[in-house]
């Protein structure tokens, strides 16, 4: 090692041992655990459960965005304040992004359910706002909120499409434009309401329910049009806060996901297609030491889609693919290692884990089941500077390659994601 390496190595602990660091509360935070944000207490819950709004406290964050060959992408910047006009009219909330989130998250790298077919199937980069609203009301708290994604493209100027046709006079409805499935880039009218209860001085409840009307419009190559078959997209979400010892939290939660995906063309054809979640779990959340994090637990989940279409590329248009988990069990940890460093590990793991799909186009009906047990799992840092808290997704090399000026090796990129939360 050269000793220019050897100088930028000591600057660069320097630099570190100067940083103190405090856990916040971020979706980088709780990716790097590989755990869902239903068991975990922090302010990314509000997203799902819209009444946690009220107990988020005061704070500016900043989804600084994921790693791409193209550069950072899904960026956001969104403020929580809970002591406007001191507080009599409720906390308010304004999330500005550039990606329209999965149903119930807050960004587009976290999923509604887990496994294959739990994400969102909905793509959309023109989000308009984001609001929401919360009030206490004695033991009892209330959240709404309202979100809109919405892009259309007006011409009269022939384009050139696929084939013979040209198709003028048209109207795209929906977020991508020509070149892309509308069924999977909708745009999005969508309202939110939740309950807190505080059933006990151990025990809390959160109550969530989400709905989208998701539509689209546009015209096909023959100049016929084909549109949503149905808008329909919600979810209704459960959880509990049960402070079963000083130092055990216990979570139970529970979720149901679902979306409509049908299509219908000019000539009144409907394919129906869906996809539904739901999900049953608990976690423990045990404090270690001073504020040292442990998190052990287990859902049963399914996802299922239904088509008379193929929306999966699955290889046939009508059939159902079942995916189960009979449980999914995760585990994280999250360490203070002193004043200034805070490191957190986390992995999820399938342990009796099927997908099964049942082709009935064919005849006879064909049927496969695959068993296996993915396993997945996270790594993640955070930093404080002054009041600005940085959290970060690291890459899975990292701790083999190390960073590049002690080893040469290259790790890129060294942050898949990174979180900036400043709370006042």
């Amino acid at each position: 090692m050269t000793s220019r390496r050897m100088f930028k190595c000591f600057a660069l602990f320097c630099l570190i041992l100067a940083l103190p660091v405090a856990a916040q509360a971020q979706t980088s935070r709780v990716e790097g655990m590989a755990i869902q944000g239903d068991y975990i207490k922090d302010y990314t819950g509000m997203y799902t459960y819209t009444s946690s709004v009220n107990n988020v406290g005061n704070l500016v964050y900043g989804e600084l965005g994921i790693n791409t060959v193209a550069g950072p992408l899904d960026r956001a910047v969104g403020a929580v304040i809970g002591d406007l006009w001191e507080g009599k009219y409720g906390t308010w909330a304004i999330h500005m992004r550039e990606f329209t989130p999965q149903l119930g998250q807050g960004d587009v790298t976290s999923s509604p359910s887990p496994g294959a077919f739990g994400g969102d199937p909905n793509s959309n980069t023109n989000e308009s706002f984001d609001l929401m609203w919360g009030r206490k009301f004695g033991t009892t708290s209330l959240g709404l909120r309202l979100n809109r994604s919405y892009a259309r493209s007006e011409s009269d100027v022939g384009i050139a499409a696929p084939g013979p046709l040209l198709l003028s006079d048209i109207k795209w409805d929906f977020e991508q434009g020509l070149g892309t499935d509308p069924n999977f880039a909708r745009n999005i009218l969508g309202f939110g309401g939740g309950l807190g209860f505080e059933m006990s001085p151990t025990t809390n409840f959160e109550l969530s329910v989400l709905y989208q009307s998701r539509t689209y419009t546009t015209r096909t190559e023959t100049g016929g049009t084909l549109e949503d078959g149905g808008p329909a997209t919600y979810q209704l979400a459960a959880r509990a806060f049960w402070q079963w010892q000083p130092n055990i939290m216990v979570i139970p939660a529970f979720k149901w996901s679902s979306f409509d995906l049908s299509t219908k063309d000019s000539t009144g054809t409907t394919n129906d297609n869906s996809l539904k979640s739901w999900q049953v779990g608990a976690s423990g959340d045990w404090t270690l030491g001073s504020n040292d994090l442990f998190i052990l637990g287990a859902t049963v989940a399914q996802n299922k889609v239904d088509q008379q279409e193929d929306i999966t590329s699955s290889g046939f248009a009508n059939g159902t693919i079942t995916e189960t988990f009979t449980p999914q069990i995760f585990a994280a940890l999250e360490t203070h290692v002193n004043n200034w460093l805070t490191l957190r590990f986390g992995a999820n793991k399938g342990a009796w884990h099927s997908i099964k799909t049942e082709n009935n186009s064919a005849t006879p009906a064909e049927s496969e089941r695959i068993k296996d047990s993915p396993f997945n799992m996270s790594l993640g840092a955070g930093v404080k500077v002054g009041s600005l808290q940085l959290d970060a997704v690291l890459n899975d090399n990292l701790p083999q390659n190390g960073l590049y000026l002690f080893s040469g090796a290259v790790t890129d990129p060294m942050f898949s994601k990174v979180t900036a939360t400043y709370s006042f």
